[in-house]
């Protein structure tokens, strides 16, 4: 099942939320929070489980912060509809798995949002680091909370264990904040750094999950690094440089 009414009512709540925060001068106040906090609670109602409440939790602030970022009403546009459906498949495959917590469907539909959520985190606080003055410490312990809770959110997901998957989170949200701190000596805008920190992510949470799932072998982690070479290569080869001041 892809449709879903409630869900589907949320996710006009969360177009509307983005759309209030793109033309309205009174969000930033009051209005702004209440109107998140809304979805939010909305959305634990609809997922059951708090585990599955951190990536539609996540997304609603995260997409606010990026869309402040964006010039282009094109670009806001194509915004909207992406965040949206991201959003959209967040939360049904949290209700999914609150109906049946093997469903495979929902556990992949809840993997790319785990991808598209953390794309959307990482590349507006890079955005609003390059563009207001605060400490690189904060930008590291920025990514490290949210890597950890949406990796603690995605292997919950995938029935990993508790301890093993606490653990592996840890070093998910190690691994991240460091490549931060790496790249904020980088030459690069912020979308850049973004996809960079995201492959860097998927390869090492695609290793875990593959370790636990039996499917972990040389040939596997010779891709990934193959993939995280290559990708990370052509990313880097191919967009602009700035100037290092």
């Amino acid at each position: 099942m892809f449709l879903q009414f409630n869900t589907l009512f949320l996710s006009f709540l969360f177009a509307a939320n983005l759309w209030a925060a793109a033309t309205m001068a009174s969000y930033s106040t009051w209005f702004g929070i209440v109107f998140s906090l809304i979805i939010v609670i909305w959305a634990k109602l609809s997922v059951g489980r708090w585990s599955h409440l951190i990536l539609p939790a996540i997304l609603v602030p995260a997409s606010v912060f990026l869309l402040f970022l964006i010039d282009s009403p094109g670009e806001i546009r194509l915004f909207f509809i992406l965040s949206t459906v991201v959003f959209y498949f967040s939360v049904l495959a949290g209700w999914r798995l609150k109906q049946y917590e093997r469903d495979e469907t929902a556990k992949a539909m809840f993997n790319l949002a785990t991808i598209a959520a953390l794309f959307i985190w990482y590349a507006a606080v890079f955005g609003w680091y390059l563009n207001v003055a605060f400490p690189i410490w904060g930008l590291m312990v920025i990514f490290a909370v949210v890597t950890f809770i949406a990796a603690q959110s995605s292997f919950f997901a995938n029935q990993i264990d508790p301890k093993k998957r606490l653990i592996y989170s840890v070093f998910l949200a190690i691994l991240i904040a460091q490549t931060a701190w790496i790249q904020n000596f980088w030459p690069f805008g912020y979308l850049t750094t973004s996809v960079i920190t995201l492959i860097i992510f998927c390869v090492g949470w695609e290793i875990i999950l593959s370790f636990f799932q039996g499917k972990l072998s040389a040939r596997v982690i010779f891709f990934e690094i193959l993939f995280l070479v290559g990708s990370a290569a052509l990313i880097l080869f191919s967009t602009k440089w700035y100037p290092v001041i």
